[in-house]
């Protein structure tokens, strides 16, 4: 069991870097923009990283995601649950467009458990907070770029 402490502090982490995201978001362009495709190929590349439920307590949800981002603006990503006890996350696969928006990262589903994820990039990591549409949690992305693709 976590401390009450430790809890505390991530949830304020989550709720923070989500405000954080959803300030910047409003007025992405479309994927028909011909900056946005241009934009998408600086992602481009294969992406790595897991994700977790905030705060989980007697049930987890953890995941490994491998993210293919590319140069034409499209992507594919598939969802692997870790081996767990208690863990209620499913496997999935998820495939669309991507938008981006200055260090924002928009993967907009065709199919999938999200229909829209925005991610925030700092160098060659991709992490954000989303809500998890099957358990209505809160789950924790955080994804590095394969090593020698992209700056």
């Amino acid at each position: 069991m976590l401390p009450s402490r430790l809890v505390a502090e991530l949830s304020i982490f989550a709720v923070l870097t989500l405000a954080a995201g959803c300030a910047g978001v409003g007025g992405t362009s479309s994927t028909d923009d011909p900056a946005a495709s241009v934009a998408a190929s600086n992602v481009a590349g294969t992406w790595r990283g897991t994700i977790g439920w905030v705060g989980a307590y007697q049930y987890e949800g953890e995941s490994v995601m491998a993210l293919q981002i590319k140069e034409d603006g499209t992507f594919t990503a598939s969802v692997t649950p870790n081996h767990g006890t208690n863990n209620y996350a499913k496997a999935s696969t998820l495939s669309g467009t991507v938008v981006t928006h200055g260090n924002r990262v928009t993967l907009r589903n065709s199919q999938g458990p999200w229909t829209s994820l925005t991610l925030v990039r700092a160098g060659n990591t991709l992490y954000g907070v989303a809500a998890d549409p099957g358990f209505a949690a809160n789950a924790m992305l955080k994804l590095n770029r394969d090593a020698g693709q992209g700056p």
